[in-house]
């Protein structure tokens, strides 16, 4: 979608996102990358990722400019092996020594901020557009009260759950930069949690209304049993709570992804840029949570094979809902960037970040 008319002088310009790719590109790029992926035994996902990734960022487009991704294929092969060996210690170590569960649930959570921060440090610096690249500056300490305490604050008391996701996205959106310029976003709790009260509202009304239904199709089913008397019903009791739990899990899907776009939207349109930028996503919540449950549908219809062209459906929807909304020059602004990236250089490739990520 090209960038919206001219505005009068002095006007914000809106640079809107634009997603370019096809079902059927992204397919030949991800059937060749599980065959790969299986005759190398999982070692070329970490290659498989880079080409996905480099496929989507390269036809995202801002300003007439695509992004770019730039991480190594090597660094990923390492972070998974890291990965998996403190997983593969973990899991024989407690078949084994029960014993040690606690002593693992100490390293784990000692290294989760370490493995957050790291990934997302690494996905960052290897994004880049118009050559300036993106960063991710936060500390360990940072990372542990952002991703440990609040997680297991909102497990341990529900209410809070809204908050941390509050603490999530103002962790994630106000340690990035861009080209030395960072993010912010703030916005009121009480936002949040109305969003997440509402989604609670959907989630009661939709369990009440699968039991009615279900109710009701047994008491017809009965119903015309006892007047024709031929008549039986081809589903016993436990068909029925399968079918009710089914018809459940999906509309649960169908609300939880309407709540996220709803608070990512909120989360992204209260950002800003240092320099005189802002961001803006305008997705809907019911659009999205449609192509989403759709998207699932249909991959599970055709055992996987949709899923290359589900996914480029939503990145083409959610991707048009995003912009930049400047108040100067964008010129000026990424050439400025670009100089303050130059100085800053050393700071591009660091040895400890690796790819964590699937």
């Amino acid at each position: 979608m090209p960038d919206l008319p001219a505005q009068p002088d002095g006007a914000p310009t809106i640079h809107t996102v634009e997603f370019r790719g096809r079902g059927g590109e992204y397919f030949r790029i991800w059937i060749v990358n599980i065959a790969l992926s299986v005759l190398t035994l999982g070692i070329y996902t970490a290659w498989a990722k880079v080409r996905t990734q480099r496929y989507f960022y390269g036809n995202t487009y801002l300003a007439g400019h695509s992004f770019e991704y730039h991480a190594s294929a090597w660094r990923i092969l390492i972070g998974r092996a890291i990965a998996l060996t403190l997983f593969l210690g973990y899991s024989l170590s407690v078949v084994f020594v029960p014993l040690t569960f606690g002593i693992w649930f100490l390293i784990l959570g000692a290294a989760l901020p370490w493995l957050a921060n790291t990934s997302t440090r690494f996905g960052a610096r290897n994004t880049s557009w118009r050559n300036v690249r993106f960063n991710f500056n936060a500390t360990y300490f940072e990372t542990f009260i952002a991703y440990v305490v609040w997680s297991v604050a909102a497990l341990a008391f529900f209410p809070l759950i809204p908050y941390a996701r509050r603490v999530h996205d103002y962790f994630y959106i106000n340690h990035h930069r861009f080209g030395g310029r960072g993010f912010e976003t703030a916005f009121a709790a009480r936002r949040i949690y109305f969003i997440y009260l509402f989604g609670f509202i959907l989630i009661v009304v939709l369990l009440l209304a699968v039991i009615a239904i279900a109710g009701a199709a047994v008491e017809i089913a009965t119903h015309v049993h006892n007047v024709f008397g031929r008549f039986s019903i081809p589903l016993g009791p436990e068909n029925f709570s399968l079918i009710v739990l089914v018809l459940f899990g999906i509309g649960t899907a169908f609300v939880a992804s309407f709540v996220t776009t709803l608070v990512t939207n909120l989360s992204v349109s209260n950002a800003t840029l240092e320099g005189g930028f802002k961001l803006s996503s305008k997705a809907s919540g019911l659009r999205v949570a449609w192509i989403v449950v759709t998207n699932a549908l249909l991959t599970l219809a055709t055992l996987g094979l949709f899923y290359p062209f589900g996914r480029v459906r939503l990145a083409r929807y959610r991707m048009r809902k995003y912009a930049l909304i400047a108040s100067g020059n964008l010129d000026d602004f990424t050439s400025e960037a670009l100089e303050a990236q130059s100085a800053i250089g050393q700071e591009i490739a660091g040895f400890f970040d690796l790819g964590f990520g699937l």
